[in-house]
């Protein structure tokens, strides 16, 4: 259900807004409102009717939900906080046979963890960047992101992480995208530390760890699907 309190979305327009790069007439004139209008959603002054909030997601390329908030009890809002004991994290996975490493910066605020990813690091540059959210409870952490400069359709990834995988300060996931060659859905395994790693040593280790192993295949042919820590189950699962 979603929290029919308004009162926090001027924040979050404007946060969305400075993000994408744009001042406050460059939203005015995308959606056809005046400056002044803008400044008085920005400020909570008013609320903006549906039909404007969905231009205005379509203008800053955020999904609804993002603006929107959903009503959650106490309990929930605690468990969705930063599981990571830092707000800069690295994530490293494989792409056409070789690494990839991006950032993930994330933005603590009192209702949702903002995520800014910079995908694909070489040097001080990076090839794109994705804006989303990061949500958690006590056995997984949840990214969701979407192209932050243009969105071609369903430029999309979603990370998610075992926080009980954590071993030398790495933890394991999966990550779900488009794949560059095919522009199909893949998924792959993923590493995400708080260390950035630039020796051809370590991230070789990096690299055989992203492997899939041959105990995960043939854990892939018998259970029609990829358990991250294969197991038998038996007790539940009627055989077919």
């Amino acid at each position: 259900m979603y929290d029919t309190n308004m009162q926090y979305i001027g924040e979050k327009i404007r946060d969305y807004r400075k993000k994408r790069g744009m001042n406050i007439q460059d939203l005015a004139d995308a959606i056809n409102k005046s400056k002044a209008t803008i400044t008085r959603y920005e400020k909570n002054e008013i609320i903006a009717d549906i039909y404007t909030i969905m231009e205005i997601c379509n203008v800053l390329n955020v999904d609804i939900n993002d603006l929107c908030r959903r009503n959650v009890t106490g309990l929930e809002k605690e468990k969705n906080g930063n599981p990571f004991t830092t707000n800069v994290l690295y994530l490293y996975y494989i792409s056409k046979n070789g690494l990839i490493v991006s950032t993930l910066e994330i933005e603590e605020k009192e209702y949702e963890n903002y995520v800014l990813m910079k995908n694909g690091l070489y040097g001080n540059k990076y090839k794109q960047e994705y804006l989303g959210i990061l949500e958690s409870n006590y056995n997984t952490a949840f990214f969701c992101l979407t192209n932050a400069i243009n969105n071609p359709g369903l430029d999309k990834f979603q990370i998610e992480i075992d926080l009980h995988s954590l071993e030398d300060e790495q933890y394991s996931g999966i990550f779900l995208g488009i794949s560059d060659n095919t522009h199909k859905p893949t998924a792959r395994k993923c590493i995400l530390t708080s260390r950035l790693e630039k020796s051809k040593e370590e991230l070789g280790k990096i690299f055989e760890q992203l492997r899939i192993t041959e105990i995960e295949a043939k854990d892939m042919v018998e259970t029609k699907y990829w358990d991250m820590k294969p197991k038998k189950m038996t007790e539940y699962v009627v055989t077919i």
